[in-house]
């Protein structure tokens, strides 16, 4: 995976808490990342027009390969994008990338694939139409 396809990219701000004995950032912290990054992502692609009291997704899966370590001091960077579009799920990849010199170096390579929800009824609703073409219209051509 490379960012090439990424439109979305969010900073993230390693914590020293994040760290564990070997000074590294766990392995636990990493999907806390992407967390970040897509609730960023969905805040800049549905704006307001979601009601995350209503309705909204559950993480029904999660998938990560781990690159390479994470130190304090690294400026880390989360890139988010929705590669698929089911009847009522989306899948989500994420790219956790450091900056060392004038370089991005993948430290972990995430999927994810989130369930829409009524969370009133505690089901699984199709994809509302707008949700999937404010997603689109972002994306562009890049989807699968």
């Amino acid at each position: 995976m490379n960012t090439q396809n990424f439109k979305h990219c969010t900073p993230i701000q390693i914590r020293f808490s994040d760290l564990d004995p070997l000074k590294h950032v766990n392995n636990a912290c990493y999907l806390n990342y992407c967390e970040t990054g897509r609730v960023s992502y969905f805040t800049d692609v549905f704006k307001n027009e979601i009601d995350w009291i209503e309705k909204g997704f559950i993480l029904a899966r999660t998938e990560m390969d781990h690159l390479e370590p994470l130190f304090l001091n690294d400026e880390l960077h989360c890139y988010t994008r929705i590669s698929k579009i089911g009847t009522k799920s989306i899948t989500v990849k994420n790219i956790l990338v450091k900056k060392v010199d004038d370089k991005q170096i993948e430290c972990a390579h995430a999927i994810g694939i989130l369930v829409a929800m009524n969370y009133r009824t505690q089901e699984s609703i199709e994809l509302p139409t707008e949700w999937i073409d404010r997603i689109r219209k972002f994306e562009g051509n890049i989807l699968e």
